[in-house]
């Protein structure tokens, strides 16, 4: 049976959850395929299921499931954890005119490439792709047009962070 590669989606989707807690792991069982997060479970004082998936959809799914469940979560806590750990990140670029007119030029793929870029740099995963901001700037004297990108990253919390934090929830 061939193993088939995960998607750039499933890929984001398993760095956002690890992101919100290097401890998540995936168990694949007969029938479903789970994820596990002990943070996810401390934070609800619950049990640490963040999602299942049937397995024949394998774990890429699961992974997408557990990324919307963290997304979509009302609890108050999960939702305190997330936005102390988000960083926005915002990034200024001048393009030439030539480049604008070029039709393989894509001005949200450009965007979207510099950002992770920055990102990486931190660690840093993207919360929601589809909310990028693009802003336009007046040009600047040279007779480049600028542009402002941003989005919103999740960055990743540390061991100590999780321990602090583990200790103020009982």
């Amino acid at each position: 049976m061939a193993t088939k590669e995960p998607t750039p989606a499933t890929t984001e989707a398993e760095s956002l959850v690890r992101c919100f807690d290097p401890h998540a792991t995936h168990a694949d069982g007969s029938h479903e395929t789970l994820i596990l997060s002990p943070r996810w479970g401390r934070l609800r004082r619950t049990n640490p299921l963040l999602a299942t998936s049937p397995a024949d959809r394998g774990p890429e799914a699961a992974w997408v499931v557990a990324r919307n469940n963290l997304l979509t979560c009302r609890d108050r806590s999960v939702q305190r954890a997330l936005s102390t750990y988000q960083h926005r990140i915002r990034v200024e670029v001048r393009i030439s005119v030539e480049t604008l007119c070029d039709p393989a030029f894509d001005l949200c793929r450009h965007g979207h490439d510099l950002l992770e870029r920055h990102g990486k740099n931190r660690s840093a995963v993207v919360v929601r792709r589809e909310a990028i901001d693009i802003r336009s700037l007046p040009p600047d004297p040279a007779g480049y047009a600028r542009f402002e990108f941003g989005n919103t990253f999740l960055l990743p919390i540390t061991e100590d962070a999780m321990v602090a934090e583990s200790k103020t929830l009982w």
